[in-house]
């Protein structure tokens, strides 16, 4: 039976980030703040790891929950995370030889790619499975 992740505003981001990373071991999560979509370094905009998603959740964000399962797309889900908490979301890999605590975000045809095919192709391709560098 397929585990659902089920994300409400009272989950800390850390807590997310860590379950997300447990169902799919060679991808990540990352939180950022809306402005982050148009930087160039998404770093600055990383959201703190010990806050809760509706103390983040940016003004104008619908509220609600996601639910996070494999056959989710990653763009599907990047547009929920803007659309629920107003947070710009990009799901996360690390190639083979990627130091760990750095990654790739996924862009283009990588977001076509469900949450459980993308991990598996990342596990074939021999990639790292993904650290926060905690």
């Amino acid at each position: 039976m397929a585990i659902e992740i089920n994300v409400t505003g009272q989950k800390k981001v850390r807590t997310l980030m860590a379950e997300f990373n447990k169902k799919f071991p060679y991808l990540g999560l990352r939180l950022y703040s809306p402005e982050a979509k148009n930087a160039s370094s998404y770093t600055p905009y990383r959201i703190p790891e010990d806050k809760t998603l509706a103390s983040v959740r940016a003004e104008g964000a619908s509220g609600g929950s996601i639910s996070i399962n494999g056959n989710k797309k990653i763009r599907t889900l990047e547009a929920e995370f803007e659309k629920v908490f107003g947070l710009y979301a990009q799901v996360c890999y690390c190639p083979k030889g990627c130091e760990a605590g750095k990654g790739y975000i996924t862009t283009g045809s990588l977001d076509d790619y469900t949450l459980s095919s993308f991990n598996e192709k990342c596990k074939e391709d021999g990639a790292n499975e993904y650290s926060y560098g905690w």
